[in-house]
Order: structure tokens, then C-alpha cells, then sequence
């Protein structure tokens, strides 16, 4: 026989001072805690004192396959959604597109008209601008006469005409133009009967009026002046290096009457 002393009969070493019941809230704890980590897992029973590990275990896994099909359900129903909304974006994207396509041939459509209108807007702008700069063809203007009470604005410019020697032109009619400035003096307007008469006046007015405090010009259209104005600094330094430009039928030309390019000045086609 075994020298060994016997184990003593009874409970445990180290569970003397323990009731079985805290041993059953042990196990009961860590059923609950297994259970709070499975999803949709409540109401797990809890072990009671006498019932064995398989009825635990069985709970357990027949609470597993009723929150796994549950799951199941609940993705299956999530699919069925998720492929209606998408079928329903794909069909809202596809009449997106169709009406794109169609604005986009609108847009076309106006971009054409709109530029078919542009160049005929610029067309028109340019005619009318040539038949009124044909109605002033007759016109000069005096600028820098000082305004007097009654005064002849015929008379005026008859005066002028003369000392720009042609003192037999024909005045049809002189008179004040323009918006009134102060400080500033409004330009006589005077109308000839014969073109020759203001070409002949232009010509002379440099050196015969170089000693007044007065001035002829042109009687230019708006757009016309505003085209002299453009190239003003540009045809001065011309000037200064011997090339001299005059402005005739709306734009700048060389003594033989070209139109001068200011973008490309040594270009051979200056016509």
C-alpha cells in the first residue's frame, strides 16, 4: 500500500469558506458577459444551482441561431433596398444624361445664333456708322472760339475759312454743338456745300492757324473718334521718327493713303 496520505473527504481545498451559491453567481456572470458579446444575444438564463454545463450550452446556441437568422433577415431585406434605390439612381442618371444631350444641342444651337447675330450686329454697326460718317462729309469743326453774347456763328466761320485760305467756300449753316462743360467752350459746328472746300481747309490749317489759340478738325462719329484716339500716342511717336499719318475714312493712313497697321508696322501689305 501507498504511504501517501489519503485526501480528505468533503469539499475542496480553498472552498471551505465559500457557498455554493457565489460559485453560481460566478458562473452566472461570465454566461452573462458571453452573452452581452453576441449580437441581439438577451435574456440569456442564467444557470441555477443543479443545472449542468449542456443546458447552458444549448441556450446559448439556440440564442446564436435565432440572432444569426435574424441577421440574416435583416441584410437580405437591406439588399432588396439598397438595389431598388440603386436601380431607381440609374434610371434618374440615365434621364439626366438624355436632357444633358438635349441641352447640350440647345446650347449649340444658341451659341451658333448667337454669334450668327454678333457678326451682324458688328456688320450693321459698321454701315450705320459709314452712312452717318457720308452725312458729315461736309462738316468741320471749330474748337477753342471763346462764347460772346449774340454772336454770328456764320460770320465765325467765315472768318476762319478765310484765313485757311479759301475764303469763297459756301457755309450752308454754323452753329454751337455739343454738351456744355464748364470752363470749356462748345465747338462751332459748320457745314459746307462742297467737300473740296474742307479738304482745302485741312490742308492749310497746320501752318495758317499755327499762331491762334483756335483750331479746325474733322467732324468725326463716335466710333470713328474713338478709333483716332486709340492709336493718338502711337501716331506721335510716328511723328517724331519722320513718318506722318493722317485720319481719313475711319482709321489712321500713310501720306499715299493706305490704312497704316499699328500691329505689324513693317508688314508689306499695309492696304
Amino acid at each position: 500500500m501507498s504511504d501517501q496520505p489519503k485526501r480528505p473527504r468533503g469539499r475542496p481545498p480553498g472552498s471551505q469558506n465559500k457557498k455554493k451559491g457565489e460559485q453560481a453567481n460566478a458562473q452566472s456572470s461570465l454566461s452573462s458577459g458571453l452573452a452581452s458579446s453576441l449580437p441581439n444575444i438577451t435574456n440569456l438564463p442564467v444557470e441555477e444551482e443543479g443545472s449542468d454545463s449542456e443546458s447552458l450550452t444549448g441556450s446559448m446556441l439556440a440564442n446564436l441561431d435565432s440572432s444569426i437568422e435574424r441577421i440574416f433577415k435583416e441584410l437580405k431585406a437591406i439588399r432588396h433596398e439598397f438595389k431598388r434605390k440603386l436601380e431607381h439612381h440609374e434610371e434618374q442618371i440615365k434621364e439626366l444624361r438624355e436632357e444633358n444631350a438635349t441641352l447640350s444641342e440647345r446650347c449649340g444651337a444658341l451659341e451658333l445664333k448667337i454669334r450668327n447675330l454678333e457678326a451682324s450686329q458688328d456688320k450693321h454697326a459698321s454701315l450705320l456708322n459709314k452712312q452717318e460718317r457720308f452725312s458729315r462729309r461736309n462738316n468741320l469743326r471749330i474748337v477753342g472760339i471763346k462764347t460772346e453774347t449774340g454772336e454770328n456763328c456764320i460770320e465765325i466761320a467765315r472768318n476762319v475759312m478765310t484765313k485757311v485760305g479759301v475764303p469763297d467756300c459756301r457755309i450752308e449753316r454754323a452753329h454751337r454743338d455739343g454738351k456744355q462743360y464748364r470752363g470749356k467752350d462748345r465747338h462751332i459746328l459748320v457745314k459746307l456745300s462742297y467737300y473740296q472746300d474742307k479738304v482745302s481747309a485741312l490742308r492749310n490749317r497746320r501752318h495758317a492757324l499755327q499762331n491762334e489759340t483756335y483750331h479746325i478738325t474733322d467732324d468725326l462719329t463716335l466710333a470713328d473718334l474713338n478709333e483716332k484716339r486709340k492709336w493718338s500716342d502711337q501716331v506721335s511717336e510716328l511723328f517724331q521718327r519722320g513718318t506722318r499719318l493722317h485720319f481719313s475714312g475711319g482709321c489712321w493712313r500713310t501720306s499715299q493713303g493706305k490704312p497704316y497697321n499699328f500691329t505689324r508696322p513693317n508688314a508689306p501689305d499695309q492696304a
